[in-house]
């Protein structure tokens, strides 16, 4: 039970690994207990080395100490290996609201670090890009808004890191979701009486409090509370049905 479980070999291992993959690499649960015992046997000998006046046991000092220096600065290596590749998913999560991101890698103390990071990350992402979104100017809340609609946005916004911004014509009022190209703008005032093209939309009632969200028209919809019914596109319709959000009425209402 007693047996060393790091060494400058192994640690040396650990950061080779960080080093040539691009995902997180998964380390013993208790590689940090492993690390503090294995500095503490380091400097523990050193500690006895100084009380030695032999030039043998100086030398041994000298060497112990470079590979103090040694481990340390391996140990940085790997941790800002590690702390840049988990900012690289947090900022993946809060971008995309991926709900398949896979933090099984990480140990506790990162995971917490993890959560902090997506936390103002979020927090920013609400309060600078969806306030501009609105028309509102920047606004950073210290408490950040409430998992259940964080979630909600996410999965409702997720969409806007992959599709190209669409480009809106004044006369335009929605943009199909399910069409790469901006509706056709009106005839020319030569024909006056055309119609506008149709939305296809599905009407829907709420049975829950849903938050505001953004889609991919770049537009805020909502709140809604319980009661309402609106029209909205119909995979938006399908999620909040899905999610027990919303009902659909029938055709005929």
């Amino acid at each position: 039970m007693g047996e060393i479980r790091i060494t400058l070999e192994t640690l040396y291992d650990i950061l080779r690994n960080e080093k040539k993959r691009d995902d997180l690499q998964k380390l013993e649960d208790s590689f940090f207990v492993d690390v503090v015992s294995y500095l503490r046997e380091k400097k523990s000998l050193i500690d006895q080395k100084k009380d030695e006046n032999e030039v043998f046991a100086a030398g041994e000092k000298a060497k112990l100490e470079y590979e103090l220096r040694s481990i340390q600065r391996i140990l940085k290596q790997i941790y800002e290996l590690r702390e840049k590749k988990i900012l690289d998913i947090a900022l993946n999560r809060s971008r995309t609201g991926s709900n398949i991101i896979d933090t099984s890698s990480m140990m506790r103390e990162e995971k917490s670090f993890y959560e902090i990071i997506l936390k103002y990350l979020d927090e920013y992402r609400w309060g600078i890009l969806f306030k501009l979104f609105k028309g509102d100017l920047p606004e950073i809340r210290i408490v950040s808004p409430s998992p259940e609609s964080i979630e909600l946005n996410r999965t409702l916004t997720s969409s806007l890191s992959t599709q190209e911004p669409y480009e809106e014509d004044e006369n335009e009022d929605l943009l199909p979701p399910e069409s790469q190209n901006p509706i056709p703008s009106p005839l020319p005032s030569s024909s006056p009486s055309a119609p506008l093209p149709l939305l296809h939309l599905t009407k829907i009632k709420f049975i829950q409090p849903v938050p505001s969200f953004v889609w991919k028209d770049l537009k805020v919809y909502g709140p809604f509370e319980p009661g309402e019914s609106t029209e909205i596109f119909p995979e938006v319709a399908e999620l909040l049905v899905r999610k027990g959000r919303a009902e659909k009425w029938s055709e005929n209402i």
